[in-house]
């Protein structure tokens, strides 16, 4: 049974960055400076934007090892939780802070939760569907 590094190393990236933002957190609330906590908060900051970009690629990718039918249905679901989360995220603003609406933020925010929604498992997956 051959196994693949690919689901291991991006859990691996998972809970280390879980831990970090941990400490980070518990050196925020307990006010620690210092040279050590800037090194670990850079650390921590290169570790996000290194998750930013590692996650969509690796997630593209490994789309190419599924059947298009299921790839379309990811899609679809998609475009759908964008169109929904935007609206939704847009409504909310003009509702309760009608007058500092930043449409860039409300679909940045919008294309986040629907590409977690609907491809964050699939870069765990081993296996074709």
């Amino acid at each position: 049974m051959k196994k693949s590094i690919l689901p291991m190393l991006t859990k691996s990236l998972y809970i280390l960055f879980a831990i970090g933002t941990i400490i980070l957190l518990w050196m925020v609330y307990n006010h620690i400076d210092g040279k050590m906590a800037l090194h670990f908060g850079i650390a921590y900051v290169f570790l996000t934007l290194f998750l930013i970009v590692y996650v969509p690629i690796v997630t593209i990718f490994s789309l190419r090892k599924f059947k298009w039918s299921y790839v379309e249905k990811r899609l679809y679901k998609f475009f759908i939780s964008f169109i929904v989360f935007g609206t939704l995220n847009y409504a909310f603003d003009y509702i309760f802070r009608s007058s500092s609406i930043n449409l860039f933020r409300n679909l940045s925010i919008a294309l986040g939760l629907a590409f977690g929604n609907s491809f964050s498992d699939i870069i765990l997956k081993k296996k074709e569907i």
